[in-house]
């Protein structure tokens, strides 16, 4: 009976020869190379290693990578990465309230004084100067509107945004706001100076501790004329000589009084006879 080798077998029988192989010239070309028997056997055991252990990679526990997102808002804001913020912050304005039983804030005239009763009259073409104080004021207006109207019809704006000062003082030019506003002349009128915040309004409402619109100064202005030759003025009432009107008014003084001189003498010597 003819035995026959397993690939096994002839494996081990190869690698115990190896050796021999090693020393000898030249291997028989019957058998089968040794370098492809010891590389099979490499892969067979290296297909079981690889069977037998598990890749850690496979076996390892997934870990969450972070993810980088990125704001698609363009209104938005990018940030520049920098460390240094140049970005600053405005602060709203506030409007502080004070208690409703505080006074708001008044305009006292100065010049010409409050106490003077009769209406003051200047002259267009003149310099007028006017000076205030201020009371009550607790919120300090941060600039201060002038001027003039004519009973509400007419408005004459004088300055505006004057920086606040106390005492306030204004001197307006006539002339110069004439030859400036050709336009809108100056009227023989009474005028209403009206004094208030920039960031009001003329007709604003009073408010506790802040300054109240003032108008409680008039004046007059007056257009000046020229002087009259003497020889072309006349007086009506100032001429000598009597009219028509005036002589018949004389006569007929005159006649009543005769008649009345004689009415009395005749009732007394009337009453002395009957005595």
């Amino acid at each position: 009976m003819k035995t026959t080798l397993s690939v096994g077998q002839l494996a081990t029988i190869a690698l115990s020869l190896s050796p021999l192989a090693a020393a000898w010239p030249s291997w028989p070309r019957w058998l089968p190379d040794i370098d492809s028997l010891v590389v099979r056997q490499d892969d067979s055991s290296s297909s079981n290693s690889t069977s037998a252990t598990a890749s850690p990679s496979q076996t390892g526990t997934a870990k969450s990578q972070p993810v980088t997102t990125k704001n698609l808002n363009t209104a938005g804001i990018e940030p520049t990465g920098t460390g240094n913020s140049t970005n600053t912050k405005t602060a709203a304005a506030t409007h502080t309230e004070y208690p409703a039983q505080d006074a708001a804030g008044n305009v006292v005239m100065v010049t010409p004084a409050a106490t003077q009763v009769a209406t003051n009259l200047y002259k267009i073409g003149e310099n007028i100067t006017w000076g205030w104080n201020y009371t009550n004021l607790q919120g300090t207006p941060t600039a201060i509107d002038v001027l003039v109207s004519i009973l509400s019809t007419a408005t004459f704006t004088l300055t505006q945004n004057m920086t606040f000062e106390t005492p306030g003082v204004f001197e307006w030019d006539t002339k110069q706001y004439e030859e400036d506003n050709v336009g809108q002349p100056l009227l023989t009128e009474q005028y209403t100076l009206v004094i208030y915040d920039a960031d009001g309004s003329p007709t604003q409402t009073a408010e506790a501790g802040y300054l109240a619109p003032f108008s409680g100064f008039k004046f007059g202005l007056y257009q000046p004329k020229g002087a009259t030759p003497l020889a072309d003025w006349s007086c009506a009432t100032c001429s000598a000589a009597l009219g028509s009107t005036e002589r018949r008014a004389i006569g007929m003084a005159a006649a009543m009084s005769v008649v009345t001189v004689l009415s009395f003498t005749w009732f007394v010597v009337g009453f002395g006879a009957l005595l």
